[in-house]
């Protein structure tokens, strides 16, 4: 639907690229609109579409009257606009998008997913979709939060491929019923307060900040004793092993993902030294950042 209207608007409007086999990308932006402007609600059957918004709004209406607003920033996903009724845009409507053809990039899905251990089934995205009325907005969910966080980072073309590599991850996560949005529960059934779900937003948000549990416990005016023995209770680990793991995961997906220097990375997820940075990198990955980033650049199978 994105793809078919931002064609029809000519090549001022946006610019087109190649993710990977079955994969188009679109950087764009709208022209000023007040009041609404419509977008005609049509699609290719099989097509999934992601929209990172950042800038402007798209209001999507369904058949059966739910309607889904996104504002920049903030990620729409579409799958079947055929139970969509209505879809319009207001303001500078721009950001990224990402057209997926699910049987032209079938291939090039599985060789990603099953490089990163991963097992990707789009009939279950799918499905997964129809029962949402095809859409799904999501905004100021640790994931969408993270991914707004780590783009501004990244140049014009970094955020293009990272975009492509967080939109697999998405399908993914969808695939396998994983929903950052509701994490009332921790992975062992067991209530977790509120507050240290914002504990753990926050940490996955502010990986460049210098986090510490002080900080932390007057951020969230918590006790320390609640914040250390509440955490590992709610999510498995320690607090600082869980803030070390994030921070490498994201260093990890920049030095596949971007052309970002090395000190720059380890900067990013809030490492002031280079030596503290490449140890705990090692101690993860078996191998220096550096080393990991010429290992990524010569697979034989690359994602991007």
């Amino acid at each position: 639907m994105l793809k078919e209207y931002l064609l029809s608007q000519g090549s001022g409007t946006g610019r087109w690229g190649h993710g990977m086999p079955g994969v188009e990308i679109c950087r764009f932006s709208l022209p000023e609109q007040e009041p609404l402007r419509p977008i005609p609600v049509c699609g290719a059957p099989l097509q999934f579409e992601v929209l990172f918004c950042l800038t402007g709004r798209l209001t999507v209406r369904a058949l059966q009257g739910t309607s889904y607003t996104v504002e920049a920033p903030a990620i729409f996903l579409l799958s079947d606009s055929s139970a969509l009724r209505s879809c319009q845009y207001s303001g500078n409507l721009g950001g990224i998008l990402i057209a997926v053809d699910a049987k032209a990039a079938k291939e090039s899905l599985v060789t990603v997913c099953s490089t990163l251990g991963m097992r990707l089934d789009t009939r279950i995205v799918k499905e997964k979709m129809t029962a949402r009325n095809g859409c799904m907005a999501l905004c100021g969910t640790p994931w969408t939060q993270s991914f707004f966080e780590t783009v501004r980072y990244l140049s014009e073309q970094e955020q293009e491929r990272y975009s492509v590599f967080k939109s697999v991850e998405l399908l993914y996560l969808l695939c396998t019923e994983v929903s950052e949005s509701d994490e009332s529960f921790s992975g062992s059934g067991c209530p977790v307060s509120h507050s240290l779900l914002e504990v753990k937003v926050y940490i996955q948000t502010h990986l460049s900040d210098k986090l510490t549990i002080a900080f932390l416990c007057k951020q969230f005016s918590l006790s320390p004793t609640f914040l250390k023995e509440g955490f590992r209770r709610a999510y498995g680990m320690p607090i600082h092993s869980f803030l070390v793991q994030q921070r490498l995961r994201r260093a990890q997906e920049l030095i596949c993902t971007t052309r970002m220097p090395i000190q720059q990375i380890a900067q990013a997820v809030g490492y002031e030294g280079m030596s503290q940075f490449n140890a705990a990198f090692k101690r993860e990955y078996g191998m220096t950042p550096g080393q990991y980033r010429k290992m990524s650049e010569t697979a034989t199978l690359r994602p991007f």
